[in-house]
């Protein structure tokens, strides 16, 4: 995947739970001290929506939005790229991408993009 290394988790080092996006303390144990974690791998889609209310600046009709988990178990959202839900499943592997989705005062603005 292009640019994956935008896509950085956190172990926390006392109780092992990972965090995305990051936090000052562990929200289980408050633990302090963290291990960087790049995403790795496909991601499993855990679950999915269609948001058809977007906020200024999308030049789609909808958006297909889905959370993932990567082969290292760091979970984060990102944009389902398909023309509609017929396909798209819980569980199915996609393959990321950190790519523009859209467009704000003239410059790209990045996120995750996931390809069945």
């Amino acid at each position: 995947m292009n640019r994956m290394d935008q896509i950085v988790a956190y172990r926390c080092k006392k109780c092992g739970r990972i965090h995305y996006p990051c936090h000052d303390r562990c929200l289980d144990c408050k633990g302090r001290d963290f291990d960087r974690l790049v995403a790795e791998g496909d991601a499993k889609l855990l679950t999915y929506t269609q948001i058809f209310n977007l906020p200024w600046g999308f030049e789609v009709r909808f958006l297909i939005i889905g959370i993932v988990e990567f082969e290292n178990k760091v979970k984060a959202m990102g944009q389902i790229h398909a023309a509609s839900l017929e396909g798209i499943h819980a569980g199915m592997l996609l393959k990321p991408a950190w790519q523009p989705v859209r467009q704000v005062a003239g410059e790209a603005v990045y996120g995750l993009v996931l390809y069945p």
